[in-house]
């Protein structure tokens, strides 16, 4: 069995968002399933480490803004590797929507060097993981290089322990405040959500920096979460975890994840949830 190399911008250790936990949860079900994980900074990365990395090593490359472009001509051709795609990094806004809010004009940089390298990249990875099928499919469209055969929809992951602790908090009491994530984020600023919750007499409660398990709980005795982001929002964890605690939510088309299967109800969420480790690493298994 390969050991597994994480490569990442940063990592849970680094601060807590919704790419770090994920990938934190998909490294400790590997760890717990027997494969050998370890972690990397992008920084850190350079072709002479990768050059002494051994031929039984596999690399899962996560958020990789910090890697560099010859680190990543280099392992093309010279390293067996995955990409899990949390957002948009063929784009310099990691975001289409804002590329063309900023430039006015549509998304083009895959035609430029840095794209194009990134478009080899994925082109050449053993297996691309997506975050939701618009997000997936949206990508494809601009990388003619990435095969769809090659590519798989993964979403959010959570650990056992999170699942079990939202589950079993999930029919707490609730009060009549809707939730709204305190961002200054481009891509989901607070700023809609306000207007919305204003514009329809909701009661709302602006929420930030918490403690992650205080968070859940905060969502689970609360009414519901208005989450109007102005851009694709690949798969917010946020959403998810709302959804498992029992919230209305008031949510837009950016939203990528709100119109799967998976996400109709909250027992199918809980299950889908449940698979996303497995799913993952079983194909590591083969």
């Amino acid at each position: 069995m390969k050991k597994n190399i994480f490569i990442c911008d940063y990592f849970l250790i680094d601060g807590i968002g919704g790419a770090e936990l994920t990938t934190q949860a998909i490294m400790t079900n590997g760890a717990g399933k027997g494969f050998e994980v370890a972690a990397v900074h992008s920084a850190k990365v350079t072709k002479e480490i990768l050059e002494n990395t051994k031929e039984d090593v596999h690399i899962i490359v996560c958020n990789f803004n910090q890697l560099s472009e010859d680190v990543k001509l280099y392992m093309c051709k010279n390293s067996s590797y995955s990409i899990i795609e949390y957002d948009y990094k063929l784009c310099d806004y990691r975001s289409f929507e804002l590329h063309e809010a900023n430039e006015g004009t549509p998304c083009d940089c895959e035609t430029k060097i840095s794209g194009k390298i990134t478009s080899a990249f994925y082109g050449y990875a053993e297996k691309v993981w997506f975050m939701s099928k618009n997000q997936r499919d949206m990508i494809l469209a601009k990388v003619p290089a990435l095969k769809e055969e090659n590519c798989e929809v993964l979403s959010s992951v959570f650990n056992g322990g999170d699942l079990r602790f939202m589950y079993s908090i999930k029919d707490n009491e609730k009060d009549e405040k809707y939730l709204i994530l305190d961002s200054d984020s481009p891509v989901k600023p607070n700023t809609q959500s306000v207007e919305y919750a204003k514009a329809n007499d909701l009661e709302y409660e602006l929420i930030s920096n918490l403690p992650y398990h205080e968070l859940l709980i905060k969502m689970s005795t609360s009414k519901g979460l208005i989450f109007l982001p102005v851009a694709s929002d690949t798969c917010p964890r946020l959403v998810i975890e709302a959804k498992m605690l029992g919230c209305d939510l008031i949510l837009n088309e950016h939203v990528q994840h709100k119109d799967e299967e998976w996400f109709a109800a909250q027992d199918s969420c809980y299950e889908h949830m449940d698979s996303r480790g497995d799913t993952f690493w079983s194909y590591y298994e083969q």
